[in-house]
């Protein structure tokens, strides 16, 4: 799951909750960059206070193993084909991607960009609005 659509499945009354709210799992593992993404855009395009943005969270911080790390391979393997993707601003979806491939986690999205980013890693992916 990226950004898009965690953001989405926690705030209640986002245009897209029951959409993306069926798709997180109680026990489901997700990139630690999704994480710091989702936790920065409570705070910053919905209000929430840090405290509130963290308990929200707190499925996964309580239970480290459920955070997925953003390694070096992953890196490498973005960076090594940036050029490749013509990737900008887009790296940090590149990185969700390859980081959810790494694990063998589909990502399940809103943004239609995303999702084609992901199908071109060679990483499972769901859009939402298709």
């Amino acid at each position: 799951m990226d950004t898009s659509a965690l953001v989405a499945a926690l705030v209640a009354d986002h245009q897209y909750h029951s959409l993306a709210r069926p798709h997180l799992r109680a026990d489901g593992r997700l990139p630690a960059i999704v994480l710091a993404e989702t936790f920065s855009q409570l705070r910053r395009t919905f209000g929430q206070s840090a405290a509130n943005s963290a308990a929200l969270l707190r499925p996964w911080w309580a239970d480290r193993k459920r955070i997925l790390p953003t390694t070096a391979a992953a890196t490498a393997a973005i960076l090594r084909r940036a050029g490749e993707l013509d990737l900008g601003g887009s790296i940090h979806d590149a990185l969700v991607a390859q980081v959810c491939k790494e694990h063998d986690i589909p990502l399940v999205t809103l943004d239609g960009r995303q999702h084609r980013l992901a199908l071109a890693l060679g990483a499972g992916s769901t859009y939402l609005l298709a």
